[in-house]
Formats: structure tokens, C-alpha cells, sequence
């Protein structure tokens, strides 16, 4: 069965914690929580000082899962940028920027689905 725990989400002691339950040296999490944190990787590729096989087992227990932008629409009206993405599992969430004279605000879609019933959204019509 397939891991859905995400690394990202993990807190420094509970990355600490999973690291040392792979056999690896402690230290190894801050080097990892900075890789995602603070350098943004989007693979664990990019974790050049983590070694080949920290990185595999990594890889093999936590699989990062990013989204895919699939369309992007800008509003001629008011500049307001719709995106839809695609997920690791095939499933679509949209996302809206909305700027305003005091401020942006953007809509996230946090589920494929949504019940919020938000007129321009195509992602509320699934439910």
C-alpha cells in the first residue's frame, strides 16, 4: 500500500524520528527539513549533500507529491488568474488569485471537490 504521510508536513522532531527509524544518522533531518523548507525542492534529487541511498530509502517511504499546472486563465476584466492543476493520482484542483485595490486573496481548492459553491469555480460542481 501506497505511503500518503507528507515529509513536508512532518515537523523537525517527527522528520527526526522517521529518519533514524530508516537507519539513518539524525543529522540527516535538518539537512533534509532545510532542503524542503527553506531551498523549496521539489525532489529529492536535488538533495545533493543527503547520499544516493539516505535519498532512495526517503524516496521509497516518503514520496513527495507536487501538482502539475494543467491551464492558467488571466480575466481581461480584472486580472484575475484562474489555475487548474493536476495531482500525483490524475485528480484536478483549481486555484484563483483575486487582486483588489487593499490586497490579493487566493482560493485553493484543498480536495478534489468542493462544497464551498463558488461561481467561478469548476471544482464545487464535482461536490
Amino acid at each position: 500500500m501506497e505511503n500518503w504521510t507528507d515529509i513536508r508536513s512532518m515537523t523537525l522532531e517527527e522528520l527526526t524520528e522517521a529518519v533514524i527509524n530508516l537507519d539513518e544518522k539524525a543529522f540527516r533531518a535538518k539537512q533534509i527539513y532545510g532542503f524542503l523548507h527553506q531551498k523549496l525542492v521539489r525532489s529529492m534529487d536535488e538533495m545533493k549533500n543527503v547520499p544516493l541511498s539516505c535519498r532512495n530509502k526517503l524516496m521509497e517511504a516518503y514520496p513527495l507529491y507536487g501538482v502539475t499546472e494543467v491551464e492558467r486563465y488571466v480575466s481581461k476584466i480584472d486580472g484575475t488568474t484562474k489555475f487548474l492543476f493536476s495531482l500525483h493520482d490524475g485528480n484536478l484542483i483549481e486555484s484563483v488569485l483575486m487582486r483588489y485595490r487593499h490586497g490579493n486573496s487566493v482560493c485553493i481548492s484543498s480536495q478534489a471537490g468542493c462544497r464551498m459553491g463558488c461561481r467561478f469555480c469548476a471544482s464545487t460542481l464535482m461536490g
